[in-house]
């Protein structure tokens, strides 16, 4: 063991890491032989000079029998993931997301996430080849956030739109995009982002598959609920979702489409029929937050509905219009509308009425957009030439990918292979569009075992 720690020390320079892994990777008997002095070797070693061989100890020590948790690995861990070289552990991407991921358990069996946070972060920055590119630690480093409920420490990780995943750079897999997915809509979520949090969920639902799994079905789940808290209604999946995915959405998820077809009713009485119906669905899926948001976004909408009819209405016919349980509720729905900006409205106290302002009606909806409402300032106008940057952008990346899957090998020979098998099945045709043994004999469909019928794609 002292050996090898010597030839780490020795071999850490760029021109000898070729070397080092090489070495590294043929020492596996001296890391079982040797497990006890694991632990004392990393004293040895700089996890910043020596990050490659810090990370084969380091991994080595967390495969073996190591006690869950461990306070001296995690030292260890949250050291190296802070502090490691990026132009060393991108040498062994499977051998750093595995500790990575070793490293999160014994965090999460010390009920200690937000210990995490930083030096996961660091890590996937290290690993990255650039902010575009997905890596295994982004769905570890998004979940520590989640379960030490630290939102705001993933913004900077969720704002960057992903393009690649690299999986021989980074040892990604779809996995790793199904969790990057489902997780950070969970984030997107608390932190009221809900129009990002429904674009990361409907990635994850529409990736390519050829059988469904859990995470999909989770996320559709929330998908559901995300949809008619910010969409007021539930938006249909694009034909390109894969058909098995389909299946597992219609066998998993039946409450929840009963839950948003009971939410377009508008009527509260019936959507909580369907919530008390299934509240030990949601709650066992974790869901009940949410789905107690759903049912608050139902009286939101018919709030907003009235303003729009209305100038003035008592608290009680809101109350009333809405579902809610009397005065009261209606009053402190108001009230909380008014303190987020959804309606501009003032309540007369003595009276019981409520006045909504013009502006409310004035600046919803279409009449905003059409009157020039939010881009008659700096700000508006910066928005608007930001987001036009990012079509053009994203315009230029579409037409690369376009040109990169045309000149694709595999690509191209699978399209011609299909086209050529259209062409021989439509010389093999006879004249009455029969298919088979009966094209040869003029055509007789006596003989035809099937027959291609007009609307058919064959």
């Amino acid at each position: 063991m002292e050996a090898l720690v010597t030839q780490v020390v020795a071999l850490s320079s760029p021109n000898d890491l070729s070397q080092l892994l090489s070495t590294l990777k043929n020492a596996e008997t001296v890391f079982t032989q040797n497990y006890q002095h694991i632990a004392a070797a990393l004293q040895a070693l700089d996890p910043a000079q020596h990050s490659l061989g810090f990370a084969f100890f380091l991994h080595h020590l967390a495969k073996g029998n190591l006690p869950m948790p461990d306070a001296s690995f995690i030292d260890n861990a949250s050291r190296f993931f802070t502090l490691c070289n990026p132009g060393q552990i991108q040498m062994i991407p499977d051998i750093f997301c595995a500790t990575a991921h070793i490293y999160k358990e014994h965090l999460l069996a010390i009920s200690n996430p937000r210990r995490g946070i930083l030096p996961l972060r660091a890590g996937l920055r290290a690993l990255q080849l650039n902010p575009e590119v997905l890596t295994p630690l982004h769905a570890d480093f998004f979940q520590l956030c989640l379960l030490s409920k630290c939102y705001n420490a993933a913004a900077p990780v969720l704002a960057e739109d992903i393009f690649d995943v690299a999986p021989q750079q980074t040892s990604c897999t779809p996995t790793d995009l199904f969790l990057y997915c489902y997780f950070g809509g969970m984030l997107c979520i608390g932190r009221k982002q809900h129009a990002r949090a429904l674009e990361l969920l409907l990635q994850a639902i529409t990736a390519p598959a050829v059988a469904g799994n859990a995470i999909v079905a989770a996320a559709y789940k929330k998908y559901v609920l995300v949809c008619l808290i910010h969409a007021g209604q539930l938006l249909p999946l694009p034909k390109y979702t894969s058909p098995c995915v389909r299946h597992v959405i219609d066998s998993e998820a039946r409450p929840y489409n009963e839950l948003a077809a009971a939410y377009v009713l508008r009527n509260a009485e019936k959507l909580r029929r369907a919530v008390d119906q299934h509240s030990g669905v949601f709650a066992a899926d974790n869901n009940l937050g949410l789905v107690r948001q759903v049912v608050s976004s139902l009286a939101v909408r018919s709030i907003q509905r009235l303003t729009q009819s209305f100038l003035t209405l008592s608290l009680a016919d809101i109350a009333a219009n809405t579902g809610l349980s009397g005065a009261e509720e209606a009053e402190a729905k108001i009230l909380r509308m008014v303190a987020a900006g959804q309606i501009r409205a003032k309540i007369d106290g003595r009276s019981g009425m409520v006045h909504f302002a013009d502006e409310t009606r004035a600046g919803t909806g279409a009449a905003a957009s059409s009157s020039g409402g939010l881009w008659d300032s700096a700000a508006g106008v910066a928005a608007l030439d930001d987001r036009m940057r990012q079509v053009l952008e994203l315009g230029k990346r579409l037409q690369q990918a376009h040109e990169m899957v045309s000149q694709d090998r595999a690509y191209l020979s699978k399209v011609t292979a299909r086209e050529r098998s259209k062409y021989d099945l439509g010389a093999a045709a006879g004249p009455a569009g029969v298919v088979g043994p009966a094209a040869g004999m003029g055509g007789d469909p006596d003989f035809s075992p099937f027959t291609v019928g007009a609307g058919s794609n064959l």
